[in-house]
Parts: structure tokens; C-alpha cells; sequence
């Protein structure tokens, strides 16, 4: 094994050269440590694993960056043969960056003009010509090894937005994910909203039913307004998770967020709705009598007097949530029209992913 070493300017660049080892072992080393990892290369290995696999474990506490070209991969195909050989190097590059379970911490991008290596950290960076496959340590391989942090965080800010720009990012079977995820939101937040409107509403006709709001006895309970909040929390962590993973906002601009912070408000503590919800007739009729300080003898007539204004009680609280009520269904229909726009570019995007890359 052959590694040498010296220095261009000491304690910040390095020039390294070896044969029969890393040439950025160094950089390597430092990945238990880093908040921050990037990668391009042209190739990576066909069967190893090992430097794959540093990326992948690296990705519980570090963001993870890696570019890589696609050998066999062209433009055009002139004959069948070539074309085979392309299809199996594109689906073993996609299955190899597939295997993993950080996609939200670990990126990968494929760059098909991309020829450039470079392996760092937000601590040393490593510019050279050795790909990020084991088989580059069999040849003799030279670069530098920027160990100033200052002078890494130039190559960061300047060099990584070149290549990522021009890089198509694998989002492996997210896709797939994220289209049975929101459908099945969608489908909970259908169920917490005919919840809320059988609490609310009530039919009548003998043979087509109408739906008439229940002025006199509405059943509205307060746990089911908290289910319908809950589920409006885990409808915007979503969102949120995929504007992470795809890395863009454009997901949170589809999805009606006005609609969900308008039922929130609907649904907050004394307001009309939430005045409903939690109207308790016992402890109401209870608290009337209470007030009344009612001998026994008068206890009869004090009990319907009580149930009487406490039916009234209700009817009015009934009344003045109407609106509200109605207002948060149209709300809920504004959101669930704003889920199917959502679906419906994540599927635009796994079309465009998958002719960008796989073009055989």
C-alpha cells in the first residue's frame, strides 16, 4: 500500500496520493462527527457496500448529500444490446440508493454530465480524482484535503449549488408513499367531518330525506371537535415532511392553510362552537337551581323550571354556532379539493423523475 502526504499550505491544504488505500480516508473518519456530508462521483460500487453504508449511518445525525453519474447510461441507444446494459445500470443505481431508511436526512441526485469527486464534511473536504466506490482504492489516486473549515464552507457555498443545480434528485419510492398517506387522511378527515355533521344535523322526509339543522336537540360533543383539530395537526406535520423531503414549499402553498387556521378558530375554547360542544344541561339545570336556593317542597316545580331554561339555554347556543358550524364544512371541502391538487403533483413529479432518469 502506498499514501503520501504533503503540504501546499500547512494545517489547511494537503496534496494526498495513494494507491492500495482511501485517498480520503481522512474524510472518513470525520463523518461520525459531521452535522453536514456531500458527495459526487462518477461511480460507485457495483457489489461493496461499506462506503454506502458510512453514508447511511451518518444520515441519523447528519444531512447527507450524494451525486453520482450512472455508467452505460446515454443520451441515445443505438441497438438493443446497449439499451439492455443501460436499463440494468440504471435499475442497480436506483435500487442501491433505494435500500435505506433516512430519505428525509440522506439525498440523492444523479448528474449524467457529472465527472467531478469530491467528498466532504462541514469539517475537511477531500477534492480529487477518486470516485466514492471501493474500487478507486486499487488505483493510484491524487487530491487535496482542505482541512481549514472556513476555506471547506467556500466549497459549500459555492461549489455544492453548481452541481446540485444541475443534478436530478431520486426521491425512490416516496412517491408511492406519500400518494396512499394523504388519500388516507383525506379519508379521516371525511369520517371526523360526517362525525361532527350527525351531532349537528338531523333528517327528516319520508321518502327523500333532507338535511335540516338541529336547532332543539343538537348532540354535539367537544371530543369530536379535538379529533377533527388533531387530525388538521397531522394534515400540516405532513405537509411539512414533504416539503422537507422534496425540499420545496411549493406543497404548503397547495394546501389550504387558511381553511385549516379558519377552523381552528371556529373551533377554539369559548367561541360559539366550542360553547356548544361543551354545554353540560345537568350541571347547568344543577347550577340554576343551586343559584335559586330552593326550599324542598318547591323542588318539582324548580326541576322543570330549570329543564326549561336549560333546553332554551341550549337552543340559543344552537343557534348562534349555526353559521360556524356550516363554515367549517365548507372549510373542510376547501381542504380536501387542495389534498387532490396535492396528489396530483406528486404524480407529475414521479413522471418527471422517473423519463429524467430512466430513458431506455
Amino acid at each position: 500500500m502506498s499514501y503520501h502526504k504533503f503540504s501546499l499550505i500547512p494545517g489547511q491544504i494537503d496534496v494526498v496520493t495513494s494507491k492500495g488505500e482511501s485517498n480520503y480516508q481522512e474524510v472518513l473518519n470525520d463523518f461520525a462527527s459531521a452535522d453536514y456530508i456531500f458527495v459526487t462521483t462518477y461511480n460507485i460500487s457495483q457489489k461493496r457496500e461499506a462506503l454506502l453504508n458510512s453514508l447511511k449511518e451518518a444520515a441519523t445525525h447528519a444531512e447527507v448529500r450524494i451525486v453520482t453519474n450512472i455508467p452505460n447510461r446515454y443520451e441515445t441507444y443505438y441497438g438493443d444490446n446497449v439499451r439492455k446494459k443501460a436499463s440494468e445500470s440504471i435499475d442497480h443505481y436506483t435500487r442501491k440508493l433505494t435500500s435505506n431508511d433516512n430519505e428525509e436526512q440522506i439525498g440523492a441526485f444523479f448528474n449524467f454530465q457529472n465527472h467531478s469527486k469530491v467528498v466532504l464534511t462541514n469539517n475537511i473536504a477531500y477534492i480529487g480524482s477518486a470516485n466514492f466506490s471501493e474500487e478507486s482504492s486499487n488505483n493510484r489516486e491524487t487530491g487535496f484535503i482542505i482541512r481549514d473549515k472556513e476555506l471547506v464552507q467556500v466549497v459549500i457555498d459555492n461549489l455544492i449549488p453548481i452541481i446540485l443545480d444541475e443534478s436530478i434528485r431520486y426521491y425512490r419510492n416516496s412517491f408511492k408513499e406519500k400518494k396512499l398517506v394523504l388519500p388516507l387522511l383525506a379519508s379521516r378527515l371525511e369520517s371526523a367531518t360526517m362525525r361532527i355533521e350527525e351531532e349537528s344535523y338531523t333528517y327528516i322526509g319520508r321518502f327523500e330525506e333532507v338535511k335540516i339543522y338541529n336547532h332543539w336537540d343538537p348532540q354535539l360533543r367537544k371530543e369530536s371537535l379535538e379529533v377533527l383539530l388533531e387530525l388538521l395537526e397531522e394534515v400540516e406535520d405532513e405537509i411539512y415532511r414533504i416539503n422537507e423531503l422534496y425540499e420545496t414549499d411549493e406543497f404548503a402553498d397547495l394546501i389550504d392553510s387558511d381553511a385549516i387556521e379558519q377552523i381552528k378558530i371556529l373551533c377554539s375554547e369559548d367561541d360559539n362552537i366550542s360553547e356548544l360542544a361543551s354545554f353540560n344541561e345537568s350541571h347547568y339545570a344543577s347550577d340554576l337551581i343551586a343559584e335559586w336556593n330552593v326550599h324542598n317542597e318547591e323542588m318539582d316545580e324548580a326541576a322543570q323550571r330549570a329543564s326549561d331554561q336549560t333546553f332554551e339555554k341550549k337552543q340559543e347556543l344552537a343557534e348562534a354556532a349555526e353559521q360556524d358550524i356550516e363554515s367549517i364544512f365548507l372549510n373542510i371541502q376547501k381542504i380536501q379539493n387542495s389534498f387532490e391538487v396535492v396528489i396530483r403533483k406528486l404524480s407529475d413529479l414521479e413522471d418527471e423523475q422517473e423519463t429524467s432518469i430512466d430513458n431506455t
